[in-house]
């Protein structure tokens, strides 16, 4: 081999082996660097954090006060409302809730706007009943148009479970 086709060789390994360190030492570190700045940052923004927690409970009562002298309810807090009634009916009548669907909306011709809550409760046949009489004694929670009772073999405790799916509407 010649002294000029060394030097390319030589040239070449260099440029291989500054490539891989580079790949797999420096790119490595500027990302790791990267990271612990951002992270420094957040840390940061949270030493702020005490004095901004006061203002925004502050400020979340004066909303309430506001939306509780306007009596102003948005659709997701009736949902939340339906949920908190049923879960403390299931809890007085030992019933699970075991499913929660989304909310369904049907607008008719009219424009009036009916919503469907549809849930599943699993427990005995009377706790099932005692709780969903709870809801129709309750007007303002909507109307029971359907139940449907599915009773389902669980393998694992080999004893079988009912299941109610009950669709409840409320006209807007």
């Amino acid at each position: 081999m010649t002294f000029n086709r060394k030097n390319k060789i030589l040239l070449l390994g260099f440029g291989v082996a500054l490539y891989l360190c580079y790949s797999f030492a420096i790119s490595n570190t500027i990302t790791y660097y990267k990271d612990l700045k951002s992270k420094e940052e957040i840390i940061e923004n949270s030493i702020q954090l005490p004095t901004l927690i006061p203002q925004l409970k502050y400020k979340e009562k004066q909303l309430d006060k506001y939306l509780n002298a306007h009596e102003i309810k948005t659709k997701a807090s009736f949902q939340n409302e339906l949920l908190k009634q049923l879960t403390l009916y299931t809890n007085q009548n030992h019933v699970k809730i075991t499913d929660f669907k989304a909310p369904h909306q049907v607008i008719n011709k009219t424009n009036n706007t009916t919503t469907s809550y549809i849930f599943s409760l699993e427990g005995t046949f009377s706790n099932c009943l005692k709780t969903i009489n709870t809801l129709e004694n309750k007007p303002e929670l909507g109307v029971v148009k359907h139940l449907q009772f599915v009773k389902k073999k669980n393998y694992k405790t080999n004893k079988e479970e009912l299941y109610v799916e009950v669709i409840l509407q409320k006209n807007n």
